[in-house]
């Protein structure tokens, strides 16, 4: 019999904490809820966890702050979804740089919880060559456009740059998150931190 996937939901907001597990507790799965970030990094932090969703914005350490607290001590070994209710590029992409393998916003769904554990799981999987290879396949304008977005610009911000249309940029970015295998930006720039 395999160990159980085990999950940890981070949110000071009690009502979200509860719903998450509710919807994720299900045979084969030990999940835990922690109402804070000092909570997380006192007890739970040195889990084996599967996946750890960590709100952005708590009392006392914030979601940036347990991610570099954990980055400090060689950490996480396991793969951390963000999930906030301010959400915005700029977020994403922060998170995304200290460690973060999604970037999820609130409300969010059954479905959609789902989705970022599986994401997790296939990032965490991905090794390094198998990153560099998927990049390589990548034409030298998509490598340009996968830039400009790991830099947190818009894809009108993109066009300018590039001095191309907004749907030119579109398409490319298409390409880029069909190539690499990822299903949004926040996977980008995921996965273009992890290879330096």
């Amino acid at each position: 019999m395999s160990a159980p996937e085990k999950i940890a939901i981070v949110d000071d907001d009690d009502s979200l904490r509860e719903a998450a597990l509710l919807v994720l507790d299900r045979t084969g799965r030990e999940i835990s809820g922690f109402e804070s970030g000092e909570a997380f990094l006192a007890t739970g932090s040195e889990s084996d966890w599967d996946v750890v969703f960590l709100d952005l914005k708590m009392p006392g350490p914030s979601g940036f702050d347990v991610l570099r607290d954990l980055s400090r001590r060689g950490k996480p070994d396991y793969p951390v979804v963000m999930i906030s209710a301010h959400g915005d590029v700029k977020a994403a992409v922060q998170a995304m740089r200290l460690g973060a393998v999604s970037f999820i916003e609130k409300p969010f769904s059954a479905e959609e919880l789902e989705a970022a554990i599986t994401e997790a799981r296939e990032t965490s999987e991905l090794g390094s060559a198998a990153r560099q290879e998927a990049l390589s396949r990548l034409t030298p304008r998509e490598k340009e456009v996968a830039e400009l977005l790991n830099e947190g610009l818009s894809n009108k911000e993109v066009a300018l740059e590039l001095d191309c249309s907004p749907r030119t940029v579109e398409i490319h970015r298409s390409r880029v998150l069909d190539k690499l295998g990822v299903r949004n930006v926040a996977g980008l720039v995921r996965l273009l931190s992890s290879l330096g």
